[in-house]
């Protein structure tokens, strides 16, 4: 499963695991009962979100983060870990920005962050809201699939192309075209494949008996990647 409130959904999950083998992927749920957890290291995926950003406005900026929820573990992690690089601060898993103030750091201005519940015109009423209101607006990030195509859509709508700087999760189709175009400066991307098949390969063993598939420390991670203009063919080419 991939929970999308697991601080809500433990009792829930411990009931489930009581009587099944379950795991997480995608999304973790820490502190439940869960038997490993497969995916990347959101945290370290959103440092690389940050240094996209910091390639694409090496005198820094104004920013604004957009994503679905935060109520899940991913969600979370991948934004707290954009600010902590941006800001130069070492990891830390406690530490929690609140949306809705200014943070501030290492010549960047992270002005909000705006969650939109997984409705795609809503991501883009965010962005649209977000150009109208911010006329210092340097860069938008895009946490989830469908963010950042919403944003290609507001900036384009607006005129200033080029001069928002959009950078990325995940490897929406209208993303790659994007970085192919010169209109979003790259992404970062997991690899769902890789989720599903661990998964099931770490199921199938357990129902055989057999624990050695079990990670060690309870996570398997499968790295993530920055795709810049360069690297667009190759992983279309793969994918």
């Amino acid at each position: 499963i991939s929970p999308i409130d697991p601080a809500n959904q433990k009792k829930l999950i411990d009931e489930a695991c009581a009587r099944t083998t379950l795991i997480t992927h995608d999304s973790d749920a820490p502190g439940t009962d869960r038997v490993c957890f497969v995916g990347v290291d959101n945290d370290r995926a959103g440092r690389m979100c940050a240094e996209l950003v910091k390639e694409a406005l090496p005198d820094g900026g104004d920013l604004l983060i957009l994503v679905g929820r935060l109520e899940q573990d991913n969600a979370r992690l991948r934004r707290q870990g954009l600010i902590d690089e941006l800001l130069g601060r070492d990891p830390d898993p406690a530490r929690y920005d609140k949306p809705g103030a200014v943070v501030e750091g290492g010549g960047f201005k992270i002005l909000d962050t705006r969650t939109d519940q997984f409705d795609a015109a809503r991501a883009k009423q965010n962005a649209e809201d977000a150009i109208a209101t911010d006329p210092d607006l340097d860069c938008m990030v895009g946490l989830f699939q469908y963010n950042t195509p919403a944003c290609l859509e507001a900036v384009r709508a607006s005129g200033k192309l080029g001069a928002i700087k959009l950078v990325a999760f995940a490897e929406h189709d209208q993303t790659l075209q994007g970085i192919v175009d010169g209109n979003v400066y790259g992404t970062v991307v997991q690899n769902p494949y890789d989720y599903g098949y661990e998964s099931v390969r770490i199921l199938a063993g357990l129902a055989r008996g057999d624990r050695s598939v079990l990670p060690e420390g309870g996570v398997l991670d499968v790295p993530a990647r920055q795709i810049r203009r360069a690297d667009v063919d190759a992983f279309w080419a793969d994918h």
